[in-house]
């Protein structure tokens, strides 16, 4: 009876033990098109965004492709507003092709300015909140041409595996690998203590 104390108490002890969280990326997706352009432009251009928050929050990062654009592409930027505003530039790109744009924006560049969040936190929430979008410019259409509202992806990129989580700083419960242990050491000992009568 002691011994089965003892190895309950350990596996008691062993699913209190706190696990690690681990952070993820945040993926958010958009399709650019002409008519969600306030106002709408006559274009046949199309792309699509993928606009990524680092799992610790430092950078945004994005990967935009396009086609069909009236011209070579003159910018591109992440706006902050809604679907139906025209806003001002959050994030710009650094650099556009012909057919699209990849690059991070880190947090240390981030400056405010008139109708822009007031910092950093602010620039995330707007991104995660739905009130951020990518847009497209060229030159016959110096306002944008394709533009999209970015909004959070159902398959975001999986958790790293050697990154403890900075932003939450929770703990998980026990793993169901753990539970399924402590069952099967209960089985076992059972079933050597029945044996042993």
């Amino acid at each position: 009876m002691k011994r089965i104390s003892a190895l309950l108490a350990a596996g008691l002890l062993l699913m209190a033990v706190p696990t690690v969280v681990f952070a993820a990326d945040e993926v958010f997706k958009a399709d650019l098109t002409a008519g969600a352009e306030v106002p709408p432009v006559t274009a046949d251009g199309t792309g699509k965004a993928t606009v990524t928050i680092a799992d610790d929050e430092s950078t945004v990062s994005w990967d935009v492709t396009y086609s069909g654009l009236t011209g070579d592409a003159a910018a591109g930027h992440i706006h902050y507003g809604g679907a139906d505003v025209s806003g001002p530039v959050m994030i710009p790109f650094k650099t556009v092709s012909a057919t699209g744009s990849t690059g991070t924006f880190a947090k240390a560049d981030y400056a405010t300015g008139e109708g822009l969040p007031d910092d950093w936190a602010g620039v995330l929430a707007a991104i995660r909140d739905g009130e951020a979008y990518v847009n497209i410019h060229t030159a016959a259409n110096k306002a944008g041409e394709i533009r999209g509202q970015l909004a959070a992806s159902s398959s975001p990129n999986p958790p790293s595996t050697d990154t403890i989580s900075e932003t939450t700083g929770s703990q998980a419960p026990a793993p169901l690998g753990v539970l399924i242990a402590v069952a099967a050491l209960g089985a076992v000992i059972g079933v050597r203590r029945f044996a042993s009568r």
